[in-house]
């Protein structure tokens, strides 16, 4: 099952120290500020990619995804 997400950074993140806003960065890596797609086994496995760090600073949007083949299989078979 594929999820994008949409992370961006909210007013909580912007009035940290310098330091602070690093250490929290280089600890998130490439979920930061990025539109990110997973494919996961199970929207459980959602729940062990997040950045538990970041959910303070961060408004994230998650939607699950679906692959327009699954949907072309599906719509051929009506």
């Amino acid at each position: 099952m594929k999820f994008m997400i949409i992370g961006l950074y909210n007013d909580l993140f912007y009035p940290l120290l310098p330091e602070t806003l690093k250490e929290l960065t280089d600890a998130t890596g490439p979920c930061s500020e990025k539109h990110t797609i997973y494919d996961l086994k199970s929207s459980e496995d959602l729940v062990h990619i997040a950045e538990p760090l970041m959910f303070p600073y961060v408004d994230a949007e998650i939607t699950p995804l679906v692959d327009m083949d699954v949907v072309r299989k599906v719509q051929a078979k009506k």
